[in-house]
């Protein structure tokens, strides 16, 4: 016996410590699956590469490599019970397991991952590799691929409940009353970069409209089985899934795994694997699995097995119903919190018909007692409780409940819950568009099935810079929406917002109901104006274009015109570089730009003599 223990103890202290530092990152390599440790545990806050060992029948075999999402660094790969490693060591795969950071977001990982990818092909002496990504490493490896150049070194990605078109829990985590939705659920650092405003406010047209877009390259596989977890984290998973449900990631929009709608797990120009049909409320759909579940070798690896080196020209878009992306976000929902024990009330509307309610609260032995207004019965809710990473979710349906006015009352010190009702008002707001720094933003919401009047106010709160960072000092504004007619409502903020990304709670409110809606929008940076202007009989030659080092400018340089620059603009408007050729003399100059260091992408470029101005597009190409 003591033998047995010293060996699983070398085993996992040689995981952990054959490392090699050569390379952009750390290197482990690691034991014959057959001889790993149960104990392995890989890295908590560091990022490393584990190179699996190479199996005897590789010989023209992909080299896979594994990404990990929000709530590990690598180590679900190698969870007990998930033998990722054994079935790809197994089939003659060659690995390499990634640990990148768990706090940073999609765009340092992907920073990292397109560092790891040139150390990874090197090490291997491959041209490409095939990546396993599960939740935002799907994201993660777009950003690698396309804004960080490395398009080239992946041959295709198959993601795992990616969510690339953003999710609802991570709005709502967003929001201040459910912030610790973030520990509860165990999403670490992605929800900032993960709500559905900021997927398809800001990340989605860079990676979607980028030159060097490779859709096609992308294998992509959905759950929808948020209860039918069968890991630890199936309880915060079912938490999740209910939360999204509420907010409309129900099965009359194809489900969810307690993170990801089924909706977002498909890369836009993607080619979704598993698919089925929904009719009103009831969907078809195998295998139902959760986020995790979705992860699991015994779930997925002899599913993406055919998809490692099968051609993947066509999309397979008939194997799915798609959803549309809305222009919209719609709720029959409120929010209610608390603070030291101050009662909160909320109205059951009549024809309402069955209610949910899903509270966060910090201890299980939480109580609530709901009492109808001007009576004197009480009822202490018999409520179905589940314990996530930290706090407690709990549960409570309402059938047949009068109509009027109940107040919550609680010896929670602090909770936060959201009411979902069948029937009932609903709360309407529109998605905006094209919104610009420093000018007038107006935002519209509207209530369907209403009765008598009504007003709608909200709090907007800046989160993120565009980059996804965290902002220094966090800008919150009250704001009211006025009425333009019975049901429709608008506001304008004339002056404008900094560039940014926002998360807006609006909150409802009529005599006998109330409705809460969570969403956001992004303020870009203002971009100026870059016209083609033809002015004077300026004029502006380049070659060639697109460029990949050095591009030829030829254009006429005017005796009347003391002055004369040329800068080069990136897609938000940003001046990268600008020259002075003031000092050349009148006539044809020809002067080179160098271009080499920049990114690929698209780029203006901006002749100025004096007052007048001509503006050029060029794109600037990979090696």
């Amino acid at each position: 016996m003591k033998k047995l223990l010293l060996s699983v103890f070398l085993l996992a202290f040689y995981c952990n410590t054959n490392i090699h530092a050569q390379s952009n990152y750390p290197e482990v390599q690691l034991p014959s699956p057959y001889w790993m440790s149960p104990l392995f545990i890989g890295s908590i806050n560091e990022s490393k590469v584990y190179y699996g060992k190479e199996p005897n029948n590789s010989q023209n075999k992909p080299v896979i490599v594994f990404v990990h999402g929000f709530i590990d660094l690598a180590n679900l790969w190698f969870l007990f019970g998930n033998e990722m490693y054994k079935e790809a060591y197994h089939d003659g795969y060659r690995t390499a397991y990634v640990a990148l950071t768990r706090g940073e977001g999609m765009w340092k990982n992907g920073e990292i991952l397109a560092d790891m990818l040139e150390d990874i092909t090197s090490h291997y002496n491959v041209n490409d590799v095939v990546i396993v990504a599960h939740s935002n490493g799907g994201k993660a490896a777009e950003v690698a691929m396309f804004t960080e150049g490395k398009k080239d070194l992946v041959n295709r990605v198959i993601s795992l409940g990616t969510p690339f078109k953003g999710t609802g829990v991570a709005d709502l985590a967003e929001t201040p009353a459910f912030n610790w939705l973030v520990d509860f659920i165990g999403l670490g650092g992605g929800t900032s970069t993960s709500t559905t405003y900021y997927m398809e406010n800001v990340a989605r047209p860079i990676l979607d409209n980028h030159p060097d877009n490779q859709p096609s390259k992308f294998i992509n596989f959905g759950g929808w089985g948020y209860n039918s977890g069968t890991t630890i984290s199936a309880p915060a998973m079912f938490v999740g899934g209910n939360l999204l449900k509420v907010m409309g990631g129900g099965n009359s929009n194809g489900g969810n795994d307690g993170v990801t709608p089924y909706y977002s797990s498909t890369r836009p120009g993607g080619n979704p694997i598993w698919g089925g049909y929904c009719w009103g409320w009831f969907c078809d759909k195998t295998p139902k699995v959760d986020h995790i579940d979705i992860a699991l070798s015994d779930v997925v690896w002899n599913e993406i097995t055919p998809w490692i080196q099968s051609p993947i020209n066509l999309r397979l878009a008939n194997q799915t119903q798609e959803i549309a992306n809305k222009d919209f976000v719609e709720s029959q929902f409120e929010i209610i919190s608390t603070m030291d024990g101050v009662q909160e009330s909320f109205f059951i509307h009549p024809g309402s018909g069955r209610v949910q309610i899903e509270f966060m609260h910090a201890d299980i032995e939480n109580e609530f007692v709901l009492t109808k207004e001007h009576a004197h019965a009480q009822v202490v809710l018999d409520l179905h409780s589940t314990i996530g990473v930290k706090g407690i979710n709990s549960t409570i349906v309402l059938d047949q409940m009068e109509p009027g006015k109940y107040t919550l009352e609680t010896n929670a010190s602090d909770f936060a819950a959201v009411i979902a009702y069948e029937n009932g008002p609903s709360l309407k707001y529109n998605k905006p568009t094209s919104l610009e720094e420093g000018k007038a933003i107006e935002l519209h919401a509207s209530l369907s099935n209403l009765t008598g009047t009504a007003k709608i106010t909200g709090v907007l709160t800046k989160t993120n810079e565009l980059d996804g960072n965290g902002v220094k000092n966090e800008f919150s504004k009250v704001v009211k929406f006025s009425p333009t007619s019975t049901a429709q409502f608008n506001l304008v903020i004339e002056e404008g917002l900094p560039a940014g990304v926002y998360n807006l709670i609006l909150n409802a409110e009529g005599t006998d109901f109330r409705r809460s809606l969570v969403s956001g929008f992004a303020v870009q940076e203002r971009k100026g104006t870059l016209p083609e202007i033809e002015a004077n009989l300026m004029s502006l030659d380049y070659s060639p274009n697109p460029v990949s080092h050095q591009l030829t400018l030829t254009f006429e340089k005017f005796e009347t015109q003391k002055t004369a620059t040329i800068e080069v603009f990136d897609a938000y408007g940003r001046v990268l570089l600008s020259n002075d050729y003031s000092s050349l003399p009148s006539g044809e100059q020809q002067v080179f730009l160098d271009f080499s260091a920049f990114e690929t992408g698209v780029y203006f470029l901006r002749l100025s003599q004096g007052g007048k101005q001509i503006t050029k597009t060029i794109v600037k190409s990979g090696e």
